[in-house]
């Protein structure tokens, strides 16, 4: 069968399933709204909003990861609005339902810092606090470099700070890696810059969502991020039980945003972008003055995340906080704000709130 077709399928059962799913998302609060902004260069971002009931709480700008989308944050947009908070959770460029331009240069994260500001400028909002999970934390940390007038306070869950404009040597992660914990932890960059990942996820679609959500946590290392294990995953069609912490509603609503066109391809595009310089030559001004943080930093690491481990977390993120850093460690995987979304909501609203 060809991928178009394994595609269409997948979108058409998940409509169906979702007709006949109640609304559990956070829209199903009426302050809570979906809007969109088309930005300067065309692009159409979609994002849930909600304002901070008033002028002593800020809005917070949740940004999600690899693969997922703004729904990742559903627990915690209902309970930052109920605490007063306003809320920013887009789907990001390549994602969701925002645009997806399959140009790499489009995923310039200087041009999706910008696009950021002109979505804080629509709502009218001097300043965020910034929330970053996986690949949103890499778009967090360019955003703060480009904009960073735009952030009062600035959370990486999961993974760390990410400097702009500084080499990822990917390779020498792995070597590393490697020799202290026995597995490559980003081995699986390699497979997701090939030309044919994204097919591949298509065919194996629901395959690809029990790797990325995976039952075992601590088996992570060797089904994913190893060299060769996601290709080998996906080649025999593996799938598992779903994790306690997710409901088939998640997987369905998941299974529909992947199955829509060009959506693989597209969210893989941040990866191939850092792993091609995309951003090297905007990035190639700054300093380590404009990469310095001067705003409060709240790490939030994963106990059991076999990529970032909350260690190396701390090590390269608080370096670069010059006005201040606290970690707080939640025992879970790589998906905190699913598997523990009443702990990292209460973690936010605590840090948020605070003077």
């Amino acid at each position: 069968m060809r991928i178009s077709s394994i595609i269409t399928a997948h979108a058409a059962l998940s409509l169906q399933l979702l007709a006949s799913c109640t609304p559990t998302g956070p829209n199903s609060n009426q302050s809570i709204v979906t809007k969109e902004l088309t930005t300067s260069d065309g692009q159409t971002y979609v994002y849930d909003f909600t304002t901070a009931k008033n002028s002593s709480k800020p809005t917070l700008l949740l940004l999600h990861g690899y693969p997922a989308s703004r729904h990742d944050w559903e627990q915690q947009i209902t309970a930052l609005a109920a605490s007063g908070f306003g809320v920013i959770a887009p789907d990001l460029l390549g994602f969701g339902d925002s645009s997806k331009p399959t140009d790499l240069e489009a995923y310039n994260l200087k041009t999706l810092s910008d696009h950021l500001a002109q979505i804080l400028d629509k709502e009218g909002l001097r300043d965020v606090v910034g929330v970053g999970h996986d690949w949103g934390a890499n778009v967090l940390s360019r955003a703060v470099a480009w904009h960073p007038e735009r952030f009062a306070k600035l959370v990486f869950v999961t993974v760390p700070y990410q400097p702009a404009g500084q080499f990822f040597d990917v390779d020498a992660a792995n070597k590393g890696s490697l020799e202290t914990v026995g597995y490559q932890r980003y081995a699986y960059w390699y497979f997701f810059n090939s030309w044919d990942a994204a097919e591949l996820m298509g065919r194996y679609l629901e395959s690809f969502f029990h790797l990325a959500f995976h039952t075992n946590a601590s088996a992570w290392g060797v089904d994913f991020t190893d060299l060769g294990s996601a290709r080998t995953w996906l080649n025999a069609n593996t799938t598992t039980e779903l994790p306690s912490w997710l409901s088939t509603d998640y997987k369905t609503k998941w299974l529909h945003q992947y199955s829509q066109p060009n959506a693989l391809e597209t969210s893989l595009n941040y990866y191939k972008a850092l792993m091609r310089g995309i951003h090297a030559a905007d990035e190639s001004v700054l300093t380590d003055e404009d990469r310095t943080l001067r705003v409060p930093v709240l790490a939030v690491g994963a106990a059991k995340d076999l990529i970032s481990d909350p260690e190396g977390q701390k090590i390269a993120t608080e370096q670069w906080a010059s006005a201040g850093f606290e970690q707080r460690v939640v025992d879970a995987g790589h998906w905190i704000a699913v598997e523990k979304g009443e702990e990292l909501s209460r973690i936010l609203i605590e840090f948020a709130g605070s003077g």
